[in-house]
């Protein structure tokens, strides 16, 4: 997955270098597109694989153009060093929204009491239904009337 997402990414890191004529748009660009792949996977060696591939498209099609790969001493040193520090705090950013997410959940959870049964929705123990035939009035109601 990460291939592609780096294969697609090439296309608008390569129309910002074209448009602001140099490669570092395209870092930029490039830059963006592993964080954001690393934030969503938080996965760091398919992050940093991914941060390599990056590289590799960023130096062979935007600073070379024709596909050829080449090492250019620091500043392809400096464009894997970007990619791998974007892949990594892509990771902490995702490491970190998780952490609060799930932060969110727990505190939003609002405990709910359970209320105690009502004493006259509970069916008598010896065996009497309310309401089956009997016309006298549940013992409560009797007492408070003043009449057993």
């Amino acid at each position: 997955m990460g291939y592609f997402v780096v294969a697609v990414g090439t296309v608008p890191a390569g129309v910002a270098a074209w448009w602001s004529g140099e490669p570092v748009a395209g870092l930029v660009v490039l830059g963006l597109v592993v964080g954001g792949y690393a934030a969503a996977i938080r996965n760091a060696p398919g992050a940093l694989v991914t941060s390599v591939l990056g590289w590799m498209f960023l130096n062979g099609f935007v600073v070379h153009a024709r596909g050829d790969l080449a090492w250019e001493g620091s500043s392809d040193a400096v464009r894997l060093g970007t990619l791998a520090g974007a892949a990594l705090t892509g990771i902490l950013c995702g490491w970190v929204a998780v952490r609060a997410r799930e932060r969110s959940a727990i505190s939003m959870s609002i405990p709910t009491a359970r209320p105690a049964p009502r004493a006259e929705l509970v069916a008598p123990s010896n065996g009497h239904r309310p309401g089956a035939g009997s016309k006298r009035a549940p013992a409560h109601i009797r007492s408070m009337s003043g009449r057993r």
